[in-house]
């Protein structure tokens, strides 16, 4: 027997998909393949929300085969054959390797261990959340997070501060807000990068290099970390506690063999994915091969060597170990989100044209650029409440039925949707890491309000301001 409140959702899901089928008529350029694909699509986004995203993803690849919007072939292909699906794959298992080596632990201590930051808990913050967002940069947020929780509940203890004092609820707030931001700011290893990136290809024709991404994500995980130390600023948790406490003091343990190896084979990985994006401008003859072969090639070349090089007679990287940590879920639940924006911009279907036509009334009188305002306004509400991957998919394909031929460039719009829908850190709900923060009653919604608003509002204005012109200007 399933659970009650599971069975009352999957029975709310199935009285949708069959109200939308049997009710909904193919009018206003809707065709009959986009009312059963509507009939799948909704559905299943109601389950995504309230059930889960692992079996109700599976579910939605079935019915939408038998839909007939697209062959088994080209569901599996654009689905778990995604280039999305292998890099959280391959980017996984590199993150495995650096988290069990200690090599974050020790960066993370490096970073807060400075002598500036004695006397001074303004500086000890900021390089605190400076080290987040610098890791995270290149690491899975979610993996990330569980290793801060555990190093901010270590140095609480070392400064005298618990839960319930504002100091010690700013540094846990501080994760949240370094994770909402990298999950955006960085494609490396980061899904909801991965599959923005995968849908603009898909629907728009635009290809986004990392490097062109992270030509936006860079400025803006900079401006949001003086977003971060304003809203810091205008709290004003007591600190006091702090004065008392010596950062020198803490001494991180000395790196391993292994995470010297991890770091080298890391780096160099990095940068033959990123190096070749920027020299081919330069020297274009020289690194054209490497820029066409992807990220995924040299991440995979770097799992090998790890899993190759031995150290004390046993290799760096435990390949076994490392893939019963995947996370499956969530893999699976890129890739299906990567192929169900393909029916949606489908003539056949006629459901992007039957969007607009059905919301055009709406925001009749308002500018393209108020429209897209309006929509990242939306998503940063909504998605602070439910899924930010499922806000990012829904509010892309309203987005696209109402500004297609509005001259905004698409791509730029894309860029601000998945960053506003990103921006979840107000509710235990609100993204992965949330529970984390807010379930061990290391943060409540009430004592981090005040400075979780000034950031949400400093945050959608840097969408608008900072990410819509550089996205514009950096994806052609």
């Amino acid at each position: 027997m399933c659970k009650n409140k599971t069975c009352f959702h999957v029975g709310i899901a199935l009285i949708l998909g069959l109200l939308i089928g049997f009710g909904l008529h193919p009018v206003n350029g809707l065709t009959d393949l986009g009312v059963r694909v509507l009939a799948v699509t909704i559905p299943t986004l109601y389950l995504w929300l309230t059930v889960n995203t692992g079996w109700c993803a599976l579910l939605f690849l079935g019915l939408l085969i038998l839909t007939g919007a697209m062959t088994p072939t080209e569901v599996w292909a654009g689905s778990m054959g995604h280039f999305a699906v292998i890099t959280m794959i391959v980017f996984s298992i590199l993150n495995y390797a650096l988290k069990e080596t200690g090599l974050i632990d020790r960066a993370a201590c490096w970073f807060v261990s400075r002598r500036i930051a004695r006397g001074r808990p303004l500086v000890f913050l900021g390089l605190f959340f400076l080290s987040n967002l610098v890791i995270g940069m290149f690491v899975d947020n979610l993996s990330l997070a569980v290793i801060y929780v555990g190093l901010a509940s270590a140095l609480a203890e070392k400064i005298g501060v618990k839960k319930g004092d504002p100091f010690y609820a700013c540094m846990f707030i501080g994760i949240l807000w370094c994770n909402v931001v990298i999950s955006i700011a960085s494609p490396i290893a980061h899904a909801p990068v991965l599959i923005l990136i995968g849908m603009i290809e898909a629907q728009l024709g635009i290809t986004v290099s990392y490097a062109q991404w992270l030509s936006v994500g860079i400025p803006f995980a900079v401006v949001m970390f003086l977003a971060m130390m304003i809203a810091v600023v205008i709290w004003r948790p007591d600190a006091s506690a702090f004065l008392a406490f010596d950062p020198a003091a803490l001494k991180p343990e000395r790196l391993s063999k292994k995470g010297k190896i991890t770091a080298a084979v890391f780096l160099l990985a990095v940068a033959a994915i990123l190096l070749p994006e920027i020299g081919k401008s330069v020297l274009p003859t020289q690194f054209a091969f490497w820029s066409q072969i992807g990220v995924v090639v040299p991440a995979i070349l770097a799992v090998c060597a790890l899993c190759l090089i031995p150290v004390d007679g046993k290799p760096v990287l435990d390949f076994q170990a490392a893939c019963k940590t995947l996370p499956l879920p969530a893999i699976l639940f890129a890739g299906v989100v990567c192929v169900m924006s393909t029916p949606f911009s489908s003539e056949a279907t006629g459901i992007s044209a039957w969007l607009s036509g059905l919301l055009q009334p709406v925001f009749q009188g308002f500018s393209p650029f108020a429209t897209l305002a309006l929509l990242a306004v939306a998503a940063l509400i909504m998605t602070n409440f439910l899924s930010n991957v499922v806000t990012m998919v829904l509010f892309f394909n309203i987005g696209l039925a109402l500004l297609s031929g509005s001259g905004l460039h698409l791509g730029a719009f894309a860029a601000v949707i998945g960053t506003a829908a990103s921006m979840a850190s107000l509710t235990p709900s609100a993204c992965a890491p949330a529970p984390l923060l807010f379930g061990p009653g290391h943060v409540s919604v009430r004592g981090v309000l005040k400075a979780n608003l000034v950031f949400l509002v400093l945050s959608l204005l840097a969408c608008l301001t900072l990410v819509y012109p550089l996205a514009s200007a950096m994806f052609g």
